[in-house]
Protein backbone atom coordinates (compact mmCIF):
# COMPACT_ATOMS: atom_id res chain seq x y z
CA UNK A 1 0.00 0.00 0.00
CA UNK A 2 1.08 3.60 -0.43
CA UNK A 3 2.84 5.52 2.30
CA UNK A 4 0.77 6.71 5.19
CA UNK A 5 -1.06 9.96 4.62
CA UNK A 6 0.43 13.03 6.29
CA UNK A 7 -3.04 13.82 7.66
CA UNK A 8 -2.84 10.84 10.03
CA UNK A 9 -0.20 12.49 12.18
CA UNK A 10 -2.10 15.75 12.25
CA UNK A 11 -5.31 14.61 13.98
CA UNK A 12 -3.75 13.39 17.24
CA UNK A 13 -3.50 9.92 18.79
CA UNK A 14 -6.84 10.09 20.61
CA UNK A 15 -8.66 11.15 17.45
CA UNK A 16 -6.89 8.43 15.42
CA UNK A 17 -8.01 5.75 17.86
CA UNK A 18 -11.61 6.96 17.92
CA UNK A 19 -11.78 7.40 14.14
CA UNK A 20 -10.43 3.88 13.60
CA UNK A 21 -12.98 2.41 16.01
CA UNK A 22 -15.86 4.29 14.40
CA UNK A 23 -14.88 3.12 10.93
CA UNK A 24 -14.31 -0.51 11.93
CA UNK A 25 -17.75 -0.66 13.57
CA UNK A 26 -19.34 1.04 10.56
CA UNK A 27 -17.68 -1.33 8.08
CA UNK A 28 -19.08 -4.30 10.01
CA UNK A 29 -22.56 -2.98 10.75
CA UNK A 30 -23.27 -0.34 8.11
CA UNK A 31 -25.12 1.90 10.60
CA UNK A 32 -24.23 5.20 12.34
CA UNK A 33 -21.94 4.74 15.34
CA UNK A 34 -22.64 6.40 18.69
CA UNK A 35 -20.11 7.80 21.18
CA UNK A 36 -21.60 5.50 23.84
CA UNK A 37 -20.76 2.41 21.75
CA UNK A 38 -17.20 3.64 21.15
CA UNK A 39 -16.79 4.30 24.89
CA UNK A 40 -17.79 0.71 25.67
CA UNK A 41 -15.44 -0.71 23.02
CA UNK A 42 -12.42 1.31 24.07
CA UNK A 43 -12.63 0.35 27.76
CA UNK A 44 -10.88 3.63 28.52
CA UNK A 45 -11.46 6.37 31.09
CA UNK A 46 -12.83 8.58 28.31
CA UNK A 47 -16.50 9.40 28.89
CA UNK A 48 -19.08 9.31 26.07
CA UNK A 49 -19.16 13.12 26.22
CA UNK A 50 -15.36 13.34 25.71
CA UNK A 51 -15.58 10.90 22.81
CA UNK A 52 -18.52 12.84 21.40
CA UNK A 53 -16.39 15.99 21.51
CA UNK A 54 -13.58 14.28 19.56
CA UNK A 55 -16.10 12.91 17.05
CA UNK A 56 -17.54 16.40 16.60
CA UNK A 57 -14.04 17.71 15.84
CA UNK A 58 -13.47 14.89 13.33
CA UNK A 59 -16.76 15.88 11.72
CA UNK A 60 -15.60 19.49 11.43
CA UNK A 61 -12.40 18.22 9.76
CA UNK A 62 -14.46 16.31 7.21
CA UNK A 63 -13.70 12.76 8.37
CA UNK A 64 -17.09 11.92 9.93
CA UNK A 65 -20.67 12.78 9.02
CA UNK A 66 -23.95 12.81 10.96
CA UNK A 67 -26.73 11.51 8.66
CA UNK A 68 -29.37 12.47 11.24
CA UNK A 69 -29.36 14.51 14.44
CA UNK A 70 -28.31 12.44 17.47
CA UNK A 71 -28.12 9.23 15.46
CA UNK A 72 -24.38 8.69 15.61
CA UNK A 73 -21.83 9.24 12.87
CA UNK A 74 -20.53 7.50 9.79
CA UNK A 75 -17.20 8.02 7.98
CA UNK A 76 -16.99 10.26 4.95
CA UNK A 77 -15.01 9.21 1.87
CA UNK A 78 -12.12 11.32 3.22
CA UNK A 79 -12.35 9.54 6.56
CA UNK A 80 -12.30 6.15 4.85
CA UNK A 81 -9.29 7.16 2.76
CA UNK A 82 -7.44 8.37 5.84
CA UNK A 83 -8.25 5.08 7.59
CA UNK A 84 -7.11 2.91 4.67
CA UNK A 85 -3.90 4.88 4.06
CA UNK A 86 -2.76 5.20 7.63
CA UNK A 87 -4.79 3.40 10.30
CA UNK A 88 -5.83 0.07 8.83
CA UNK A 89 -4.27 -3.15 10.10
CA UNK A 90 -4.19 -5.66 7.24
CA UNK A 91 -5.12 -9.29 7.65
CA UNK A 92 -3.45 -12.15 5.83
CA UNK A 93 -4.52 -14.80 3.34
CA UNK A 94 -4.82 -18.45 4.32
CA UNK A 95 -2.55 -21.03 2.70
CA UNK A 96 -5.58 -22.42 0.84
CA UNK A 97 -6.50 -18.98 -0.53
CA UNK A 98 -2.94 -18.45 -1.76
CA UNK A 99 -2.91 -21.86 -3.45
CA UNK A 100 -6.26 -21.16 -5.15
CA UNK A 101 -5.01 -17.84 -6.53
CA UNK A 102 -1.73 -19.38 -7.71
CA UNK A 103 -3.61 -22.21 -9.44
CA UNK A 104 -5.95 -19.80 -11.19
CA UNK A 105 -3.06 -17.58 -12.28
CA UNK A 106 -1.05 -20.51 -13.65
CA UNK A 107 -0.29 -19.83 -17.31
CA UNK A 108 0.81 -23.26 -18.60
CA UNK A 109 -1.20 -24.21 -21.67
CA UNK A 110 -3.48 -21.15 -21.43
CA UNK A 111 -3.85 -18.00 -23.48
CA UNK A 112 -3.30 -14.61 -21.84
CA UNK A 113 -7.06 -13.97 -21.93
CA UNK A 114 -7.73 -17.24 -20.10
CA UNK A 115 -5.13 -16.43 -17.44
CA UNK A 116 -6.62 -12.97 -16.82
CA UNK A 117 -10.18 -14.31 -16.81
CA UNK A 118 -9.44 -17.14 -14.37
CA UNK A 119 -7.43 -14.85 -12.09
CA UNK A 120 -10.08 -12.15 -11.92
CA UNK A 121 -12.86 -14.69 -11.35
CA UNK A 122 -10.95 -16.21 -8.44
CA UNK A 123 -10.43 -12.72 -6.99
CA UNK A 124 -14.15 -11.94 -7.39
CA UNK A 125 -15.14 -15.16 -5.65
CA UNK A 126 -12.78 -14.67 -2.71
CA UNK A 127 -13.61 -11.00 -2.19
CA UNK A 128 -17.34 -11.19 -3.02
CA UNK A 129 -16.76 -8.10 -5.19
CA UNK A 130 -16.88 -7.30 -8.88
CA UNK A 131 -13.38 -7.79 -10.28
CA UNK A 132 -11.65 -6.08 -13.16
CA UNK A 133 -8.39 -6.66 -14.97
CA UNK A 134 -6.62 -4.97 -17.85
CA UNK A 135 -3.47 -6.02 -19.71
CA UNK A 136 -2.19 -5.54 -23.27
CA UNK A 137 -1.67 -8.50 -25.56
CA UNK A 138 1.75 -7.40 -26.80
CA UNK A 139 3.92 -8.08 -23.77
CA UNK A 140 7.36 -9.07 -25.07
CA UNK A 141 8.05 -12.12 -22.89
CA UNK A 142 10.97 -14.58 -23.20
CA UNK A 143 9.95 -17.49 -25.42
CA UNK A 144 10.42 -21.26 -25.31
CA UNK A 145 8.90 -22.59 -28.54
CA UNK A 146 7.43 -21.46 -31.87
CA UNK A 147 5.72 -23.85 -34.25
CA UNK A 148 4.15 -23.61 -37.72
CA UNK A 149 1.11 -25.85 -38.25
CA UNK A 150 -0.62 -26.08 -41.64
CA UNK A 151 -4.35 -25.31 -41.64
CA UNK A 152 -4.81 -25.63 -45.40
CA UNK A 153 -2.82 -24.87 -48.56
CA UNK A 154 -2.96 -21.12 -47.95
CA UNK A 155 -2.83 -20.69 -44.17
CA UNK A 156 -0.77 -21.83 -41.21
CA UNK A 157 -1.06 -21.36 -37.46
CA UNK A 158 1.91 -19.76 -35.69
CA UNK A 159 1.91 -21.17 -32.14
CA UNK A 160 4.06 -19.31 -29.61
CA UNK A 161 4.78 -20.64 -26.12
CA UNK A 162 6.68 -18.50 -23.62
CA UNK A 163 9.00 -19.89 -20.95
CA UNK A 164 6.14 -20.01 -18.43
CA UNK A 165 3.92 -22.00 -20.81
CA UNK A 166 1.62 -19.15 -21.89
CA UNK A 167 0.25 -19.90 -25.38
CA UNK A 168 -0.58 -17.49 -28.20
CA UNK A 169 -1.85 -18.40 -31.67
CA UNK A 170 -1.77 -16.32 -34.86
CA UNK A 171 -2.98 -17.25 -38.35
CA UNK A 172 -0.71 -16.35 -41.28
CA UNK A 173 -0.90 -16.68 -45.04
CA UNK A 174 1.81 -19.09 -46.15
CA UNK A 175 4.09 -18.45 -49.14
CA UNK A 176 3.08 -20.26 -52.30
CA UNK A 177 4.50 -23.77 -52.65
CA UNK A 178 5.14 -24.40 -48.94
CA UNK A 179 5.40 -28.12 -48.19
CA UNK A 180 5.04 -30.09 -44.96
CA UNK A 181 8.83 -30.56 -45.01
CA UNK A 182 9.36 -26.79 -45.23
CA UNK A 183 7.05 -26.26 -42.22
CA UNK A 184 9.08 -28.75 -40.20
CA UNK A 185 12.39 -27.24 -41.32
CA UNK A 186 11.22 -23.71 -40.43
CA UNK A 187 9.98 -24.88 -37.02
CA UNK A 188 13.25 -26.70 -36.25
CA UNK A 189 15.37 -23.77 -37.40
CA UNK A 190 13.50 -21.13 -35.40
CA UNK A 191 13.49 -23.30 -32.25
CA UNK A 192 17.25 -23.69 -32.40
CA UNK A 193 17.40 -19.93 -31.78
CA UNK A 194 14.37 -19.11 -29.66
CA UNK A 195 14.82 -20.25 -26.07
CA UNK A 196 14.95 -17.41 -23.55
CA UNK A 197 14.74 -14.65 -26.17
CA UNK A 198 11.92 -12.18 -26.59
CA UNK A 199 10.19 -11.95 -29.95
CA UNK A 200 11.96 -8.68 -30.80
CA UNK A 201 15.37 -10.18 -29.91
CA UNK A 202 14.64 -13.33 -31.92
CA UNK A 203 13.52 -11.38 -34.97
CA UNK A 204 16.67 -9.24 -34.91
CA UNK A 205 19.02 -12.23 -34.52
CA UNK A 206 17.39 -14.31 -37.26
CA UNK A 207 17.15 -11.36 -39.66
CA UNK A 208 20.88 -10.81 -39.33
CA UNK A 209 21.64 -14.51 -39.85
CA UNK A 210 19.40 -14.83 -42.90
CA UNK A 211 21.17 -11.87 -44.49
CA UNK A 212 24.48 -13.76 -44.50
CA UNK A 213 25.60 -16.03 -47.32
CA UNK A 214 25.76 -19.14 -45.12
CA UNK A 215 22.04 -19.93 -44.96
CA UNK A 216 21.02 -23.03 -43.04
CA UNK A 217 17.54 -23.45 -44.57
CA UNK A 218 16.07 -23.39 -48.07
CA UNK A 219 14.38 -20.37 -49.61
CA UNK A 220 10.79 -21.36 -48.84
CA UNK A 221 11.54 -22.15 -45.21
CA UNK A 222 13.44 -18.87 -44.88
CA UNK A 223 10.43 -17.00 -46.27
CA UNK A 224 8.11 -18.78 -43.86
CA UNK A 225 10.28 -17.89 -40.86
CA UNK A 226 10.53 -14.22 -41.91
CA UNK A 227 6.82 -13.84 -42.56
CA UNK A 228 5.87 -15.78 -39.43
CA UNK A 229 7.97 -13.52 -37.23
CA UNK A 230 6.69 -10.45 -39.04
CA UNK A 231 3.04 -11.31 -38.42
CA UNK A 232 3.74 -12.06 -34.75
CA UNK A 233 5.41 -8.65 -34.45
CA UNK A 234 2.83 -6.62 -36.38
CA UNK A 235 -0.34 -8.13 -34.95
CA UNK A 236 -0.53 -6.36 -31.64
CA UNK A 237 -3.72 -8.18 -30.75
CA UNK A 238 -6.57 -6.91 -28.64
CA UNK A 239 -5.87 -5.42 -25.26
CA UNK A 240 -7.76 -7.34 -22.62
CA UNK A 241 -10.20 -5.57 -20.30
CA UNK A 242 -12.49 -7.82 -18.28
CA UNK A 243 -15.14 -7.06 -15.66
CA UNK A 244 -16.25 -10.22 -13.84
CA UNK A 245 -19.22 -10.80 -11.56
CA UNK A 246 -21.06 -7.50 -11.96
CA UNK A 247 -23.88 -9.10 -9.99
CA UNK A 248 -21.77 -8.89 -6.80
CA UNK A 249 -21.98 -5.11 -6.81
CA UNK A 250 -25.41 -4.64 -8.40
CA UNK A 251 -26.89 -6.95 -5.78
CA UNK A 252 -25.76 -4.63 -3.00
CA UNK A 253 -27.59 -1.58 -4.35
CA UNK A 254 -31.28 -0.89 -3.92
CA UNK A 255 -31.97 2.62 -5.14
CA UNK A 256 -32.49 3.33 -8.84
CA UNK A 257 -30.21 6.39 -8.74
CA UNK A 258 -27.42 4.26 -7.25
CA UNK A 259 -27.75 1.74 -10.09
CA UNK A 260 -27.62 4.52 -12.68
CA UNK A 261 -24.45 5.95 -11.10
CA UNK A 262 -22.90 2.49 -11.08
CA UNK A 263 -23.80 1.95 -14.76
CA UNK A 264 -22.07 5.22 -15.61
CA UNK A 265 -18.99 4.29 -13.57
CA UNK A 266 -18.59 0.84 -15.12
CA UNK A 267 -19.08 2.26 -18.62
CA UNK A 268 -16.37 4.85 -17.95
CA UNK A 269 -14.04 2.15 -16.63
CA UNK A 270 -14.75 0.09 -19.75
CA UNK A 271 -13.36 3.01 -21.74
CA UNK A 272 -9.72 1.96 -21.69
CA UNK A 273 -8.49 5.53 -22.01
CA UNK A 274 -10.23 6.52 -18.77
CA UNK A 275 -8.99 3.42 -16.98
CA UNK A 276 -5.42 4.07 -18.12
CA UNK A 277 -5.70 7.58 -16.67
CA UNK A 278 -6.54 5.98 -13.32
CA UNK A 279 -3.54 3.69 -13.71
CA UNK A 280 -1.25 6.69 -13.94
CA UNK A 281 -1.92 7.10 -10.23
CA UNK A 282 -0.54 3.60 -9.66
CA UNK A 283 2.66 4.04 -11.70
CA UNK A 284 4.75 5.01 -8.67
CA UNK A 285 5.57 2.07 -6.46
CA UNK A 286 4.22 -1.43 -6.76
CA UNK A 287 1.66 -1.70 -3.98
CA UNK A 288 -2.11 -1.66 -3.81
CA UNK A 289 -3.94 1.61 -4.42
CA UNK A 290 -7.41 2.40 -3.09
CA UNK A 291 -9.77 4.84 -4.81
CA UNK A 292 -12.73 5.86 -2.66
CA UNK A 293 -15.80 7.82 -3.80
CA UNK A 294 -15.38 11.57 -3.97
CA UNK A 295 -11.60 11.33 -3.48
CA UNK A 296 -11.35 10.31 -7.15
CA UNK A 297 -13.07 12.26 -9.92
CA UNK A 298 -14.38 9.22 -11.76
CA UNK A 299 -15.81 7.69 -8.58
CA UNK A 300 -17.35 10.93 -7.35
CA UNK A 301 -20.94 10.41 -6.17
CA UNK A 302 -20.87 6.73 -7.13
CA UNK A 303 -20.62 5.46 -3.54
CA UNK A 304 -18.01 2.94 -4.72
CA UNK A 305 -14.41 2.04 -3.97
CA UNK A 306 -11.83 0.41 -6.21
CA UNK A 307 -8.87 -1.54 -4.85
CA UNK A 308 -6.31 -2.06 -7.59
CA UNK A 309 -2.71 -3.19 -8.00
CA UNK A 310 -0.61 -2.53 -11.11
CA UNK A 311 0.73 -5.18 -13.46
CA UNK A 312 4.27 -4.20 -14.39
CA UNK A 313 6.84 -5.17 -16.99
CA UNK A 314 10.48 -5.20 -15.95
CA UNK A 315 13.19 -4.78 -18.55
CA UNK A 316 16.80 -5.99 -18.57
CA UNK A 317 18.01 -2.40 -18.04
CA UNK A 318 15.97 -2.47 -14.79
CA UNK A 319 13.38 0.00 -16.08
CA UNK A 320 9.78 -0.75 -15.10
CA UNK A 321 6.58 0.22 -16.89
CA UNK A 322 2.93 -0.18 -15.84
CA UNK A 323 1.12 -2.49 -18.27
CA UNK A 324 -2.27 -2.75 -16.66
CA UNK A 325 -3.91 -3.64 -13.38
CA UNK A 326 -6.07 -6.11 -11.52
CA UNK A 327 -8.47 -5.27 -8.72
CA UNK A 328 -11.99 -5.18 -7.38
CA UNK A 329 -14.78 -2.64 -7.22
CA UNK A 330 -17.53 -2.54 -4.64
CA UNK A 331 -19.46 -0.23 -2.33
CA UNK A 332 -17.36 2.03 -0.09
CA UNK A 333 -18.19 -0.16 2.92
CA UNK A 334 -15.74 -2.96 2.05
CA UNK A 335 -13.68 -5.29 4.22
CA UNK A 336 -10.46 -3.49 3.27
CA UNK A 337 -8.23 -5.42 5.68
CA UNK A 338 -9.14 -8.68 3.93
CA UNK A 339 -9.49 -7.57 0.30
CA UNK A 340 -6.31 -5.47 0.00
CA UNK A 341 -4.03 -8.50 0.67
CA UNK A 342 -6.04 -10.53 -1.89
CA UNK A 343 -5.54 -7.94 -4.62
CA UNK A 344 -1.88 -7.52 -3.69
CA UNK A 345 -1.10 -11.25 -3.77
CA UNK A 346 -2.98 -11.83 -7.05
CA UNK A 347 -1.07 -9.00 -8.73
CA UNK A 348 2.25 -10.36 -7.47
CA UNK A 349 1.50 -13.83 -8.86
CA UNK A 350 0.48 -12.39 -12.24
CA UNK A 351 3.53 -10.11 -12.35
CA UNK A 352 5.76 -13.14 -11.82
CA UNK A 353 4.25 -14.93 -14.82
CA UNK A 354 3.98 -11.90 -17.10
CA UNK A 355 7.68 -11.06 -16.76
Amino acid sequence: MKNKSKDVSEIGNRAKTILAEVIEVYLRQGTPVSSKLISEKLSSPLSPSSIRSVMARLEEQGYLHSPHTSSGRIPTDSGLKLFVDGLLELGDLTIEERKNIEARCSVAGKTLLEVLDHSSKELAGLSNCTSLVFAPNNIDRPLKHIEFVALDQERALVITIDINGLVENKIMTVPSGITAAALIEATNYINSKVYGKTLSELKLNISKELETQNKHIDKLSEQLVSEGLAIRSKEKGEDHFLINRRDFIYGKLDKKEELLKLDKLLNELQNKKNFINILKNTSEGTGVHVFIGSNTQMFNLSGCSMIVAPLKQRFKNKNVSTLGAIGVIGPSRLNYSRIIPMVDFTAKVLNKFLN
